[in-house]
């Protein structure tokens, strides 16, 4: 039996293009391309073996947050909000984890393999919040 996909976030995107309850989490490309349903597997995947910067949008606290791991020490941070957005997703623009000077640092950490047991935000593992956030892109 599947989930009824329901809006989480209405105009999200734009207007008209809402932010869906199966977008929320891992999408199951990124779970088939790290070989496992495991969020921190997948995470370290990404993360520590390929070395790719993520982007995620918390529904928790309603921001953007970042982790630019081609740095060592490696930071997490939040976007700045954008005040004049029409929509939620344009307040990133087209931003990218490189602008993480012009946000909100929460962390530096030493090594990409200590992000998942080291980072909290709202007080959260990092399994917990990528659980309920729309995981913008990993590159």
């Amino acid at each position: 039996m599947t989930e009824k996909t329901s809006v989480i976030i209405p105009d999200f995107f734009w207007e008209g293009i809402h932010l869906l309850s199966d977008q929320i989490g891992w999408r199951e490309i990124e779970k088939r391309e790290a070989r496992s349903s495991v969020s921190k597997k997948i995470f370290n995947y990404y993360i520590e073996d390929l070395g790719r910067n993520m982007m995620f949008y918390y529904l928790g606290d309603g921001n953007f947050y970042g982790i630019h791991s081609e740095m060592c020490p490696t930071p997490v941070f939040r976007f700045k909000k954008v005040p004049d957005a029409k929509y939620i997703y344009l307040e990133l623009g087209d931003q990218d984890t490189h602008d993480f000077r012009d946000g909100e640092i929460l962390c530096w950490v030493d090594e990409n393999h200590l992000v998942w047991d080291e980072v909290k935000i709202d007080g959260k593992s990092l399994e917990e919040v990528l659980q309920n956030s729309y995981i913008v892109n990993i590159n």
